[in-house]
């Protein structure tokens, strides 16, 4: 599994709260604490923990394949 990169303009994959379709865009920037990060793509831009983010190269994990 390739590893998460953690840097403004890292392209990610990230789960929404409200849908268990995956998405991916791009890091702008981090939360002064380092725990969210300001994710944007086509919908806008959002808040995320760095548990909902994802190296775009990775997959559903198999215990989330349905």
């Amino acid at each position: 599994m390739p590893a998460l990169e953690l840097r403004p303009g890292a392209r990610v994959r990230y789960s929404p709260a409200h849908s268990d379709e995956w998405r991916e865009g791009k890091l702008l920037r981090s939360s002064p604490n380092r725990e969210e990060w300001l994710v944007e793509n086509r919908f806008g831009r959002f808040w995320l923990h760095v548990s909902r983010l994802r190296p775009p190269e990775d997959g559903p994990q198999p215990d989330e394949a349905a």
